[in-house]
């Protein structure tokens, strides 16, 4: 291989002005199909078509996706909330065989199908989960974006919330109420989910002072700017109030009660405050 050599410092260096080609000079009568070849190439290439495809946001845990304290909740609830175990693949989508059904249509031993991300929608990918894997999903009734493969029947797994906990040997485990996360028998899960899902309770709108935080899974109230007693009344799903007294709105846990929904009401002088909790 010959030497190459930098000019002498005594001569003025040579600027070389490139020039592009038509496709069809540089590869002949096949430049632009492989033009084209090429851009698509390049376009699955791209890794961060995956990552930026989507952008919204949802509740941190599974009970708060099916009771969203957002307007517009129906944007978030999942119409169906199963146990299922994934038994086939089609596309970007799974079959799944329901083993439970908490909520919505599917019966035990139904197979429906749900779609998943294509890389352009804000769904999970469906190959998350293996087949033999057994899970608690929520899912919502798919909007056809991904294609005419799927139709109005079928279902979808959205990113937009939590919509998917783990189960294995009759234990259900993941950000079930708190972020950090619980783990629960599957019998406490279904009273739980009954809860999270209807309960007839509604709740005080927002600027309300009363808050509800959950420690070890769980719930602990407290309130501000109580100035003396206030009346405390714990209220389950069914109307009947379960436990009454003064409270001075220094935190305090609900706990000592059945698993299941609780409208936590207090009252002080004219104004009243509620919230609803869940017991794990």
């Amino acid at each position: 291989m010959p030497e190459v050599h930098d000019p002498p410092l005594d001569q003025p260096m040579v600027t070389v002005q490139a020039s592009f080609a038509p496709p069809g000079a540089i590869f002949g009568q096949s430049g632009p199909m492989i033009a084209r070849l090429l851009f698509l190439l390049l376009l699955v290439s791209l890794p961060s078509l995956k990552g930026t495809a989507c952008s919204c946001f949802g509740p941190p845990t599974f009970c708060g996706t099916l009771d969203p304290p957002y307007p517009n909740p129906e944007w978030w609830i999942p119409d169906v909330v199963v146990l299922g175990v994934k038994v086939g693949v089609l596309a970007h989508g799974m079959d799944v065989r329901i083993l439970q059904s908490f909520s919505g249509p599917p019966q035990v031993d139904d197979t429906i199908r749900v779609w998943g991300d294509t890389g352009l929608l804000c769904r999970m990918y469906a190959d998350t989960w293996e087949v033999g894997d057994t899970v608690i999903w929520g899912f919502r009734v798919t909007d056809q974006l991904g294609g005419p493969l799927e139709q109005p029947d079928d279902y979808l797994i959205s990113v937009c919330g939590t919509y998917w906990l783990d189960y294995s040997a009759g234990v259900v485990s993941g950000p079930i109420i708190t972020e950090n996360g619980e783990t629960m028998t599957l019998a406490e899960f279904e009273t739980l989910v009954n809860g999270c899902l209807s309960t007839g309770i509604q709740e005080a709108g927002p600027g309300d002072e009363l808050t509800v935080r959950y420690e070890g899974g769980i719930p602990v109230i407290s309130m501000s700017d109580v100035q003396g007693l206030a009346q405390l009344s714990v209220w389950d799903a069914s109307g009947r109030c379960v436990r009454r007294r003064g409270w001075d709105g220094m935190p305090m846990p609900i706990e000592a009660l059945g698993s299941g929904a609780y409208l936590v009401r207090v009252e002080r002088e004219l104004r009243q405050a509620q919230r609803k909790v869940i017991v794990p």
